[in-house]
């Protein structure tokens, strides 16, 4: 899906594993569409590992970070997010959002190499930013 300002592509790559590429500035309209994908894949499988390629993202409005630490609460023991960051705003972000969730739900990783390296640990079929499906 894609704004004037940001854009998110949403991809599952597995059972209880999604991949969000995201860019630019998110506004609280991308929340929709990307949770629908998350919940869809916890309610079918217990349980759901979110990478998030979020390295050409410049930030995250209010309302798009305050829904998600909404949703993060009641799913925090179900779900794990691997962040993928370039500016210390998007860590600070991320930081804002564990403490209001009361657990670090998110991991976050300013090394593009490191990121990958946890992604293919926890599913073995993701390489280079992307799964090799197929």
């Amino acid at each position: 899906m894609e704004s004037d300002r940001g854009a998110v592509t949403l991809s599952r790559l597995a059972p209880g594993f999604v991949l969000f590429a995201c860019r630019g500035v998110l506004s609280g309209k991308f929340y929709d569409p990307m949770v629908a994908v998350a919940q869809r894949e916890l309610d079918a499988h217990g349980k759901l590992t979110m990478f998030v390629d979020g390295w050409d993202l410049k930030s995250v409005d209010t309302a798009f970070r305050e829904h998600w630490t909404e949703w993060f609460k009641p799913n925090r023991d179900r779900f794990a997010m691997r962040l993928l960051v370039r500016t210390k705003l998007m860590e600070m972000a991320a930081s804002l959002a564990n403490l209001l969730t009361g657990l670090a739900v998110i991991k976050t990783y300013s090394s593009v190499t490191a990121w990958e390296a946890t992604c293919a640990a926890d599913f073995p079929a993701f390489r280079k930013g992307r799964a090799a499906v197929g």
